[in-house]
């Protein structure tokens, strides 16, 4: 595991979110709405933020304030993404790699979102299409945190 930015944030609760790469359009509109509350409070956001659902989340929470932790089912960057630069310069930034492969495959994106799992306080899944490896995660972690499914299945 390779950690990058303000390592302090792995010491607060956080908010996880997740959502499945094949989505409802009823999906945006509540994940976008998810996104706006969150970017303004101080408690970080963390996801892997692969799907187009949470890319755009991570889009809301860049322009907000609220520390966002950023993990990568492949390797570390050798350059801060450009849209990151302001919040990493800004230390509400972290950046976890869990994996040493060079591109995400199926294998790291669940390793990848079974680490935001694992890490969050409370956890967030936008949606969660029948077919997914959310599926199993959202069962296994219902038990044990709070969780909330903005579509549901």
């Amino acid at each position: 595991m390779e950690l990058l930015g303000n390592i302090s944030l792995l010491d607060q609760p956080k908010h996880g979110f997740l959502c499945s790469r094949c989505t409802k359009s009823s999906v945006i509109l509540p994940c976008l709405d998810w996104a706006v509350e969150y970017s303004k409070g101080t408690i970080p956001v963390i996801s892997t933020f692969h799907s187009e659902i949470e890319e755009a989340v991570l889009d809301i929470l860049l322009k907000g304030i609220c520390p966002i932790i950023l993990v990568l089912g492949r390797n570390q960057y050798k350059r801060i993404p450009p849209k990151l630069q302001t919040a990493f310069d800004n230390n509400r930034l972290l950046i976890v790699s869990v994996t040493n492969h060079n591109r995400i495959n199926r294998e790291s994106a669940l390793l990848a979102n079974r680490y935001v799992c694992e890490q969050s306080h409370d956890i967030t899944f936008g949606f969660i299409s029948p077919d997914s490896s959310l599926t199993s995660l959202y069962e296994n972690v219902k038990l044990s945190k709070k969780t909330k499914l903005l579509v549901g299945i």
